[in-house]
């Protein structure tokens, strides 16, 4: 647990470094394009989505690293997910100044406006309220492929390994390979077991 702990910490860390980095760039900004990504950001529901999206994920995360670690008994994960979610929400004004400098590095002033025109239209407004739906859809979609690949990659290699005279993979092995293999389909960091 101390370790899923400190990996935590680690992420938290990296996030408030790039925070400060990107925090130093909003001063620059025009006030118009800041005005624009403002609206922009409350159109698109980009923030407001947020705690939906801590509340689907979190959770998922969590029952990943229950599997992984077993020993560790459900009321101390019922915790750690009750205390990351909110400390996940707590923080999320943080969050701003940091999104508002990536939209201004990623996108022209002209371009930013032209997407508040779109998430101002009906296809926008759609977009917004059909994507928390539409991801949770592609995660389940995407890990269910990643494990039918992991699978098949685990028969090949034990049967190429064979036929070339290498050790198979061991039964242990599989469902680490199905793991790494879901979590790169659904854009989620392979969990190989590192936290045993």
């Amino acid at each position: 647990m101390t370790k899923i702990v400190c990996y935590c910490g680690r992420i938290a860390a990296a996030i408030m470094i790039i925070s400060l980095v990107q925090t130093q760039g909003v001063a620059a900004m025009d006030a118009e394009k800041r005005a624009n990504i403002e609206v922009l950001l409350k159109g698109n529901g980009m923030l407001a989505n947020m705690p939906q999206i801590i509340d689907l994920l979190i959770p998922q995360i969590i029952g990943d690293f229950k599997k992984i670690n077993s020993e560790i008994p459900d009321k101390i994960w019922d915790e750690f997910t009750k205390v990351g979610i909110a400390e996940l929400k707590r923080s999320l004004p943080e969050l701003e100044e940091p999104v508002i400098a990536m939209y201004d590095a990623n996108f022209s002033a002209d371009e930013i406006k032209q997407l508040v025109v779109f998430y101002q239209s009906p296809v926008g407004r759609k977009i917004v309220v059909q994507l928390p739906q539409l991801a949770q859809q592609m995660m389940a979609m995407g890990q269910t492929w990643g494990e039918r690949a992991g699978d098949a990659c685990s028969r090949a290699h034990s049967c190429g390994g064979k036929a070339e005279g290498l050790r198979a993979l061991t039964p242990a092995v599989s469902p680490i390979i199905r793991r790494a293999a879901a979590a790169a389909s659904s854009g989620g960091r392979p969990r190989i077991g590192c936290f045993r």
